[in-house]
C-alpha cells in the first residue's frame, strides 16, 4: 500500500526520554527525530497492541486469533497509594514493564481462574478463554 502522506518508518534505532519527561524521541530510518508527548503515549500504546493484534489476523487470515507477546518474568504488587488495588506487572523482550491494576474482586476472579486453568493444563485439556 502506498502512502500519500507521512513519515514511512521501516526500522527503529532507539528511543530516549528527554530530561523533563515530556516527549520520547524517537530515532528511525526516516531522517528526522520523532518526538511523541506524554499526553499521547498511553493512546500510541493502545494503538499499537490493537494493530499488532489485527495485523497477525488480517495476515494470517485468522478472525478469532491472539497475538500473546512472550513473558520474561512478571510481579505482583499492591498499589502504594490505595492498598486495595493489586498491581500485576509483565516484564517483556527489551526490559519493558506492563502493569495493570486491578480491583479486589479482579483479583479474586483472577487467582480462581489461573487456579482452574492450570488444572485444566496439568490434566492436558484445552479450555475457552475467559474474558472479563
Amino acid at each position: 500500500m502506498a502512502l500519500q502522506r507521512g513519515v514511512v518508518v521501516h526500522s527503529l534505532r532507539d528511543f530516549e526520554l528527554t530530561p523533563d519527561g515530556q516527549y520520547l524521541l524517537v530515532n528511525s530510518n526516516h531522517s528526522k527525530q520523532i518526538a511523541l508527548h506524554c499526553s499521547v503515549m498511553q493512546g500510541l500504546l493502545a494503538a499499537i497492541a490493537h494493530a499488532i493484534g489485527r495485523s497477525e489476523r488480517i495476515r494470517q487470515r485468522d478472525t478469532h486469533g491472539k497475538v500473546a507477546m512472550p513473558c520474561e518474568g512478571w510481579e505482583l504488587g499492591i498499589q502504594a497509594q490505595d492498598a486495595s488495588q493489586t498491581v500485576l506487572s509483565f516484564r517483556i523482550p527489551g526490559g519493558a514493564e506492563l502493569s495493570f491494576r486491578l480491583s479486589e474482586a479482579q483479583a479474586r476472579e483472577m487467582g480462581s481462574l489461573l487456579i482452574n486453568a492450570a488444572d485444566l493444563a496439568k490434566r492436558g485439556i484445552a479450555a475457552n478463554p475467559c474474558l472479563h
